[in-house]
């Protein structure tokens, strides 16, 4: 085991960056089973999400044809 304690500062700050760039890439590929999960468990979540990919959807075709869905 290594005693983090008697490492330089330099090799501490290696360690810790090292140890945020695993928790941020784990967080990144877990994202979808976490946005899955909330959205079992919570109503208002899942209506969040089916309204923020309609709207995003909508924007797509703007771009793309130019013109604007009436609903």
């Amino acid at each position: 085991m290594i005693d983090i304690n008697s490492l330089p500062l330099l090799s501490k700050l290696i360690l810790a960056v090292g140890f945020m760039v695993g928790i941020i890439s784990l967080i990144i590929f877990l994202r979808y089973p976490i946005m899955l999960i909330l959205m079992k468990y919570n109503p208002k979540y899942r209506e969040y999400i089916r309204s923020s990919i309609a709207r995003k959807n909508k924007n797509k075709f703007v771009r793309a044809y130019g013109k604007r869905v009436v609903k």
